[in-house]
């Protein structure tokens, strides 16, 4: 499990949103025996909200707004209450952290009784399918002793979760015995025969992401000269 984060993702503009949130803080951690001195206290805190609310009163409605100095000064009193609450954050963060230790599961508890939102956490992704058409290719610029080949990636793999393919080659067609002669960051990849006689290889792609190494490709199989 990744460290849980809280995340704040109100805009000083958004006055109703910085309320809500601030009452909410405000009422799940009074009381609260995982945060018992909270910085900056609840007062505070409770204070910057009210402010907002009545400035937000000042200035009216819509199609009925105030002046443009109550605008400022409901901006300003927003922006005060957006900082306490990102103080309280960084409280409420760093007192689970020391409760909880490396424990990110009791952390995540922990700061679930703030009245805080965490940042999402990223799906898992699984081990990552086959490539898809792993084949040998035809061109009049290799050498008769290079061949190359193509690939698409994984079927089901996400934007950005292969890390890169593991060429995989053998003398052999057993997958096991294969040793890997070079890792690829695009979807192609080009053998050159540097024995100087005939070579028969069987090859294959494995793709890797986060999880480690992914399905092997297909075999297939290439006599290059020498």
């Amino acid at each position: 499990m990744r460290k849980p984060i809280i995340s704040i993702k109100l805009s000083p503009k958004n006055y109703a949103g910085l309320v809500n949130l601030g009452n909410r803080c405000v009422g799940s951690l009074t009381g609260n025996l995982n945060f018992t001195t909270t910085s900056p206290p609840l007062l505070a805190v409770q204070s910057d909200i009210t402010s907002v609310v009545n400035a937000i009163a000042v200035w009216g409605p819509k199609g009925n707004r105030g002046s443009h100095a109550d605008l400022l000064d409901l901006r300003n009193k927003a922006l005060t209450l957006a900082l306490t609450l990102k103080a309280l954050s960084q409280y409420v963060q760093n007192t689970a952290q020391i409760a909880a230790g490396s424990d990110y599961s009791l952390m995540a508890a922990i700061l679930g009784t703030s009245g805080f939102d965490l940042a999402n956490v990223p799906t898992p992704q699984g081990v990552l399918n086959p490539v898809v058409g792993f084949r040998k290719m035809t061109s009049s610029s290799l050498n008769p002793n290079q061949v190359k080949f193509k690939w698409k990636k994984p079927l089901d793999a996400p934007k950005g979760s292969v890390y890169l393919y593991r060429v995989m080659r053998g003398t052999t067609t057993v997958f096991a015995a294969a040793t890997q002669i070079a890792t690829a960051s695009l979807t192609s990849f080009i053998d050159t025969n540097g024995t100087g006689t005939v070579q028969t290889y069987t090859y294959w792609i494995v793709p890797v992401n986060n999880v480690g190494d992914g399905a092997a490709s297909v075999a297939v199989t290439v006599s290059l000269l020498g």
